[in-house]
Order: C-alpha cells, then structure tokens, then sequence
C-alpha cells in the first residue's frame, strides 16, 4: 500500500500539485484582502531606503503594515545601511514595479510576489530532491505546513532580509541532499553549493558564525569531488564564503554594532545578574552605570549616546569584551537561554502587526489564518524547550558517534551534525548577540530547526520501515 502511494505521490505532477498548493496557499495571505506582511520596526529603510523609496505613511510603525513606498530624495540612512542579498529580491520588484506602476509608487505585494516566486522555485527543487526518499511524501507535507505558515509567510511582504535567509538555504538544503545521499559531488554542484551558502552568509550579518562552519565544511566537500574541477570548485566556494565572511564583519554598522552591545549589557547581562557592580568591572563598565539595567539602547532612559560619545560602548565595552564575559561565565548562558525559552520558539514578532490601517483590525493584530505550525511551536515546543536546547547540544558528538558505526549513513551523519551545529550557533548568537526584538532575530534560529526536526522526523520512520518490514 505505502510503495502505491508513494509511488503515486512523487511523480513530477504531484510536485507541481504540492507547489501549486503552496502558491495558493501565500497568495490568499500575501495578496488577497485584506493582505498580511509585517509591519516595519525602523528596518525597511535599511533595505529599501538605497533603492530611493520610502513609506508613504510613517505612523504606520510596528502596528500596521504599510502598503504603499513613494520616492524620496532623503531615503537613505547611509549610518545603517550595510548590503545583504536581499537586494537581489528587492532590486527585482523595483524593476518589475517599473512596468506596471502607473504613478511609480512601489506597492509592498510587488516584493512579496518577487518573494514568493524565488520561494516556489526553492520549493519545487527541495521536492525534487528529496522525491527518491521512503519518506518523501511525509517530507513534503511537512515541508508545505512549516514553509507556508503565517508566521514566515507574512515575511514575504515586508522589507526585512529574514527571506533572503529563507529562501538561500532552502536552496543550499535542497543541493546538499543529493550530495549526501550519493556521498559526491560533481563541479557544478560544488560551484552551486557555494554559491547558495554565499547568498545565504550573505542577507544578514547574524548568519556569519553559521558561515564559518560552512567554510569549513567546503573543505570536507572537496574530498568528495569525483574530478579534480569538483576539488577546485570546492575550494573556490570555500574562498566566496570566506568573502561574505569577511563582508559582513567589516561592513558592519557601527551604530548596530554599539546599539547591539548596549542592548547585551543593559537589557540581559545586568538584569539577570545577581552580583551586578561585579559583573559591569568585569565588562569594563563604570560601577555607577549600573543605574541604566533595565534600558535599551532606543528605549527612554538610555545611555547609548554618552557611552558611544566616551568610548565605554564601542572601545571599553565590546562585542568581543561580551563575548569573553559569557566564555568565562557558561552558567549565565543557560541562565540567559532559559530566560529566553518562553519566546525563543514563537515565529511570530511581537512588535510587528500584519495588517493594513484600512482593514479594520487592531494595531499589531496577527493574521490567525494558516498558522497551524506556529500554534506547534508555541503550544508544543515551548514547553518542551530545555530537552530540544539539550538535544541539539548532544547532537553533533551522537552524530560523530554514530559515524563510526553506520557506515551506510556516514554521509547523512555529517550533514545533519552540521545543520545541529548551525541551528545550536543560531540561537546563541540570536540570544546573545542582542536582547532586543528577539523573536525575529531568532527567526534563523526556527527555521534551522523546523529544518533539523523534519529530517529527524523523516530519518526516524525510514530507519522505523526497515526495521519493520525490512524496506
């Protein structure tokens, strides 16, 4: 019966079938009224502000989604900005606007559908890849419920950089399954592998850690090559990595990079510490800026200005400096994490509504349609936060244990080890690389899970058939 249906399934129509419904599904949240998105928390213009436009109506802010983006002159903010592959989405809808605006203003469903169409592309080849699994047709369901849930569809009509980071790794997952199943890797699959890894590194600053295991990883990639163009691709897309690598570190703004650094020192480390005059000497703080716990570096009270203008925020108090504070204190980590587990699993920001003033609902109403993985995540993860955190910390040494014993799965091991780490390194950048707006920082975070916990899923009924019925 299973052989029927999964013969049935994963038949080319049946993929198109699984992408239509897909499409079917973001069209009537993206682009059917009233239309969903996420409103804007002061990013967009991060993104969109280099393209020449602005919203058309700025009190729109956190509690409703704005439609529409007219010209402006003094669009951008030169201080913020840094460059991301989300310009490739962007810069895409901005030239498709041109030939269907009529009066140049750029409609937010313009991107949203440059975003869609990317996504469907990455969906359809992440089926195809996986099509000659036993498990396929459990993959691809689950795959349609997590990908085109509200809470990362209504990213699609917004102008955050969180699709680039979807979109590029569901295509860097959908050329690393092959390579794990065969255990080679041909040129053009090295040369693809890098670019997607690149393009992923590259939409937002947060992913840079992940990318550093990826450099590593191309490494590994090049002892699979089965000719001496795959090894030299390898290493070629080890060298691209490393460039967005090294971008992303040196192009940061240093306005985000002190306003993060406030936002560790004041709003997590300060606040949750019980010696506090202790641990601000051991940052290099002033003993009597412990007044300040409590602010963030945009909230009322705060000391951001002074602190930059004095070098303790950006020369005495640094990211590194926060860095060496959690090293030699681990146990604040876990105090930190734990802090941090009641929203850690929530894909849906709490500062962003995803509504139009126009349709009647209330500032930072969330759209309740197709969220059923969203519900999961708050309703069953949640709760289950500590053994999930544990897991993914045990994963990479059970991965390297098991390598040793299952030959056949050597390959897999090593991926899935990989995206564990990935998704371990996600969270803890996310939770302590700021303590502000942490919902979508740690959107990467979720969406590497929903990633590991699929394939876990979909590893464990495979290893259950043959166990089984020897299939």
């Amino acid at each position: 019966m299973w052989r029927y249906v999964r013969g049935r399934m994963l038949g080319k129509r049946t993929r198109w079938a699984f992408v239509g419904l897909a499409a079917v599904i973001l069209s009537s949240q993206l682009f059917l009224p009233p239309i969903t998105g996420l409103a804007d928390q002061g990013d967009f213009r991060r993104v969109i502000g280099r393209f020449g436009f602005i919203g058309a109506d700025q009190s729109a802010r956190f509690g409703f989604l704005a439609r529409t983006y007219i010209k402006d002159a003094h669009s951008r903010l030169y201080e913020y900005e840094q460059t991301t592959s989300e310009y490739v989405f962007v810069g895409a809808a901005v030239l498709l606007n041109k030939l269907v605006s009529k009066d140049g203003n750029l409609d937010i469903t313009m991107v949203g559908l440059v975003h869609v169409l990317a996504f469907l592309y990455a969906f359809y080849l992440l089926l195809a890849a996986t099509a000659t699994l036993r498990a396929a047709p459990l993959i691809w369901f689950l795959a349609l419920l997590v990908l085109t849930d509200a809470g990362r569809a209504t990213f699609w009509n917004s102008f955050y950089a969180e699709p680039a980071s979807c979109i590029f790794f569901l295509l860097l997952a959908a050329e690393s399954i092959p390579i794990c199943r065969t255990g080679e890797v041909s040129a053009a699959q090295a040369a693809r592998w890098a670019l997607w890894a690149f393009l992923w590194i590259f939409a937002k600053p947060v992913n840079t850690p992940e990318g550093l295991l990826l450099l590593l990883f191309a490494f590994r990639l090049r002892s699979w090559g089965i000719s001496t163009a795959a090894r030299r691709a390898a290493i070629a897309g080890a060298a691209l990595i490393a460039v967005a690598i090294v971008s992303n570190v040196a192009t940061l703004p240093k306005v985000h990079e002190w306003s993060t650094i406030y936002d560790e020192v004041f709003l997590s480390i300060l606040p949750e510490s019980k010696t506090p005059a202790s641990d601000a000497q051991a940052l290099g703080l002033p003993v009597e800026w412990v007044k300040y716990s409590g602010t963030g570096a945009w909230s009322p009270g705060t000391n951001l200005e002074q602190g930059v203008v004095t070098g303790v925020i950006g020369k005495q108090v640094t990211n590194l400096s926060v860095l060496k504070f959690y090293l030699l204190h681990p146990t604040r980590i876990w105090r930190h994490a734990k802090r941090m587990l009641p929203v850690a699993f929530s894909l849906r920001p709490e500062w962003c509504g995803n509504f139009e003033r126009s349709s009647g609902m209330p500032a930072l109403g969330k759209s309740q349609a197709f969220s059923v993985w969203s519900a999961i995540h708050d309703h069953v993860l949640t709760p289950i936060g500590k053994p999930i955190l544990i897991a993914l910390m045990l994963c990479p040494f059970v991965c390297i244990a098991a390598w040793f014993r299952w030959r056949d799965h050597r390959r897999f091991l090593e991926f899935f080890g990989l995206l564990g780490a990935c998704c371990l390194i996600a969270f803890l950048v996310a939770i302590c690389g700021d303590a502000w707006d942490n919902v979508k920082h740690l959107f990467l975070f979720n969406l590497l899970l929903d990633a590991w916990l699929v394939t876990l899923i979909a590893f464990l009924f495979q290893r259950a058939r043959k166990v089984l019925y020897g299939i």
